[in-house]
């Protein structure tokens, strides 16, 4: 069986265009054509149904794929036995979400560098359902983001944690003296929250529907920085997840809300890369870093 052969299988199965996967490959698309018909007559299956300019992998094709991957592992082992991981070269592309960015990218950066210091990294920064789609899209190599638990097919997850996410206002707010606040006196407050598309502000209404109130706020505005800056400063109330709010609530700035068993819903951070995907040292160096700085639940 040609190496080439499955080199070609997965950059097809991963773009899903045979004119893409020979353009990144250097290759004329017979070339990539020829490739493919040589794999599946060795094989004696269709790997690829073709409708139209559609190309989607077929029930043979998909059990292909992981064992391509495990042979382009292999190889690249082989390949790596007489170099040191440090010395790799390569690039990765990471899909961040501004928030994970905020708070945790000076030292993902600089620890990646210092780790793999011949490593280029490319950082993305988008909503999670973007990020979602450049994944889709091959636009990023593997995506960091907040939200419900992701179960899709087209995804494998590389780490998941738990993420807090709370009301939160000054320590100077009235309720953040109460054991207890009711939702509504919240309401009465003036809210300081992201716009309509992010994902924060879409927790905060699926939390006041569970009081059957809708938002009101008075300050819209998809930057978490300046946000926690205007509640430090005794403005409002905002909903925000632990890792943005923590440092401001040590140094005795910002207090969490407690609101009651409506606002506990299970959010998360996640890292996933594409099921097509071959897991490359520069994303395993990744993994490694990132389960060091996030602590997963190993139970999930």
């Amino acid at each position: 069986m040609e190496y080439r052969n499955l080199v070609t299988f997965l950059r097809v199965a991963e773009l899903q265009n045979f004119t893409q996967a020979a353009n990144e490959l250097g290759y004329a698309q017979s070339t990539v054509t020829f490739h493919i018909q040589s794999l599946e007559e060795e094989l004696g299956v269709v790997l690829f149904d073709r409708i139209g300019k559609k190309v989607s992998l077929t029930m043979a094709g998909e059990y292909l794929i992981t064992y391509a991957n495990e042979m382009m592992h292999l190889e690249t082992s082989i390949r790596e036995l007489n170099r040191n991981m440090e010395k790799l070269p390569g690039t990765l592309r990471l899909g961040v979400v501004e928030s994970l960015l905020y708070t945790h990218a000076e030292r993902m950066i600089l620890e990646y560098n210092k780790r793999y210091p011949h490593i280029s990294l490319e950082i993305h920064s988008n909503s999670s359902l973007e990020l979602m789609e450049m994944l889709r899209g091959n636009n990023v190599d593997m995506i960091l983001f907040m939200g419900k638990r992701i179960v899709d097919s087209n995804f494998v997850r590389d780490l998941i944690t738990r993420a807090e996410v709370s009301f939160v206002t000054s320590v100077d707010n009235p309720l953040a003296k109460k054991e207890i606040v009711d939702f509504h006196e919240i309401m009465e407050q003036p809210l300081i929250l992201p716009e309509r598309n992010s994902l924060y502000r879409r927790m905060a209404e699926d939390v006041a529907a569970h009081f059957d109130c809708v938002l009101q706020p008075i300050v819209q505005i998809n930057n978490t920085a300046m946000i926690i800056d205007l509640l430090c400063y005794g403005l409002g109330i905002s909903f925000l997840p632990k890792y943005l709010t923590a440092k401001k609530i040590k140094e005795g700035k910002l207090a969490v809300l407690n609101v009651g068993s409506g606002v506990h819903q299970d959010y998360y951070i996640q890292l996933l890369h594409h099921k097509n995907k071959w897991v490359t040292p520069q994303m395993k160096g990744f993994v490694s870093l990132i389960e060091e700085i996030l602590e997963p639940e190993s139970c999930l």
